[in-house]
């Protein structure tokens, strides 16, 4: 069990930060989350350490936020079961939610959609145009440069959900419900330097992508 608060009973109103990865945890990333955030955040990591965290600060929650990860949400395994029960219960009580990458892929395939290869090969990296419609969040459409990695996307929009962000790449760049606060970003609208570093994204200035990203990522932030 991973958290940087050893009292469940005690956190009230708090984010929740579900990390998946398989290899190196976005530490940077919830750095900067935390130094954001205005209300208690807990951090977990179920594929290295399995759910048990997850479970106990299941409560009081002000919102979800489910990173990246190198899994795939076609894979059936415990951790990835329990996460999908874990949105699903969090969904039904209209407790705001962001996926980002697998986060992105895992909340529309828990709610009917497909999630699948966009391209052959291997995962594409870099930066991409990501062109947003208006919503609560931001206000007016927009767009910008926002990081990437990845191979699989959603292929099939789940029932109940708009797209709201769209690049030359890929058609479902962002996802929203049409009835309750769930977002879904393909890019990585969290990405830090330490992002770049690990996947070695051939990106000279990565400022202005961090800049764009971590502004949407700021204003679901302020709406908690």
């Amino acid at each position: 069990m991973v958290t940087f608060i050893k009292k469940p009973k005690m956190i009230k109103n708090h984010l929740m930060i579900i990390d998946p990865a398989v290899v190196r945890p976005a530490i940077e990333s919830f750095n900067r989350i935390s130094s954001i955030a205005s209300y208690p955040i807990t951090y977990h990591l179920p594929a290295l350490y399995g759910t048990d965290s997850i479970k106990s600060f299941n409560f009081n929650l002000r919102g979800i936020i489910i990173l990246g990860s190198a899994a795939s949400v076609n894979e059936s395994n415990n951790w990835q079961n329990d996460l999908s029960e874990i949105v699903i219960n969090a969904a039904s009580k209209n407790i705001p939610l962001l996926g980002i990458c697998y986060g992105h892929q895992l909340i529309g395939h828990i709610f009917g959609g497909k999630v699948g290869p966009l391209w052959s090969g291997e995962k594409k990296q870099g930066k991409r145009i990501v062109k947003l419609e208006k919503t609560h969040l931001w206000g007016k459409p927009k767009s910008g440069p926002i990081l990437y990695s990845h191979q699989d996307g959603i292929i099939k929009m789940p029932p109940g959900f708009d797209i709201i962000g769209k690049s030359e790449l890929v058609s479902i760049d962002a996802i929203a419900s049409t009835t309750k606060p769930i977002w879904g970003f393909q890019t990585h609208i969290e990405a830090t330097q330490a992002f770049v570093d690990e996947h070695h994204i051939p990106v000279k200035n990565p400022k202005a992508c961090f800049n764009f990203g971590q502004s949407i990522l700021d204003q679901f932030l302020l709406s908690l």
